[in-house]
């Protein structure tokens, strides 16, 4: 492919969208965050958030969008028709485009291109093993539907349904449930409107209050027991040969209910999906001279 001077990376999620934009002949690099670009919520949402991102870091740079290339990791884009879609459509804004699902920039950035088993984390999940043989295998990643087991989607999910067998049951409520109750309601018409129109974002958010009482209701500490078997699953079909690396918003407060045995295994990750996605641009887009001059400008 054609060397360009101006790389862009993109780690698009459900919740926000982080874009880094870096010109890989000196070194200089500007960021930026903004909305959710996850291809669940659809292509052109995804698209508008990545060319108002790219627009903005284009600015600071005092470049033209055309003169960006262009890598983004985007969740859902494990469906490769979506995968497909969204990079015609962002073609007409940028020199170059290649869009990849956030698992295998996720692994990439994790040990920077190196053989991992990377299991991320986050409002939705997905597992990828990079081999010493370049092969990647993808676990996972089917969405909420189907899938994002011991993601924060996942969770707050769970927790709903849990509210709903105390309220069918007719039982006092627990403090999860009361919790729940006072973000989607307590009628049945509340509720079923919160069911038809929430979306991964809606379900994620309620875990962080829910977490905080898991050690004083027992709801609460059911449904954390089920999200970390849930990531034991995810990890127990990765190749345990493999340096293995838990990344995204929930890997923190998840290792720690792991097994001694696997606790003993993780490995700190040498990136997230950002660096992987920019590290990804670089090996697709920039010159080996351009490459120099970046690694000069950082270990000079």
């Amino acid at each position: 492919m054609t060397a360009t001077n101006y790389i862009l990376g993109v780690d698009g999620g459900g919740t926000k969208t982080v874009a880094r934009l870096m010109n890989t002949s000196t070194g200089q690099s500007w960021q930026s965050h903004g909305g959710p670009s996850s291809l669940s919520f659809g292509i052109k949402p995804a698209v508008n958030s990545i060319v108002q991102q790219g627009n903005e870091l284009a600015r600071r740079a005092g470049i033209e969008l055309s003169d960006i290339s262009l890598v983004a990791g985007l969740a859902g884009a494990c469906d490769s028709n979506l995968s497909t879609a969204t990079q015609q459509a962002l073609q007409s804004y940028f020199y170059q485009v290649e869009t990849f699902s956030d698992a295998k920039t996720s692994a990439w950035g994790a040990n920077q291109g190196k053989p991992v088993a990377v299991v991320a984390l986050g409002t939705g999940s997905v597992a990828m093993t990079l081999d010493r043989d370049g092969k990647e295998t993808l676990i996972g990643g089917w969405g909420l539907l189907a899938g994002d087991e011991g993601s924060g989607a996942k969770f707050g999910l769970n927790a709903v349904n849990a509210l709903l067998w105390e309220l069918d049951s007719r039982q006092p409520l627990s403090p999860t449930a009361h919790y729940i109750t006072t973000r989607v309601g307590d009628k049945r018409s509340d509720i079923l409107h919160f069911l038809r129109s929430a979306k991964s974002t809606d379900f994620a958010t309620l875990l962080p209050a829910i977490w905080s009482l898991h050690t004083t209701c027992s709801v609460a500490e059911t449904l954390v027991q089920q999200h970390t078997q849930a990531v034991l699953r995810l990890i127990n079909t990765l190749d345990k040969q493999l340096p293995l690396m838990l990344i995204g918003g929930l890997a923190k407060i998840s290792i720690p209910l792991l097994p001694k045995g696997i606790q003993q295994r993780v490995q700190p990750a040498l990136g997230n999906s950002l660096d992987g996605a920019c590290l990804l641009a670089q090996h697709l887009f920039a010159s080996p001279m351009s490459c120099y001059h970046t690694a000069q400008a950082k270990h000079g």
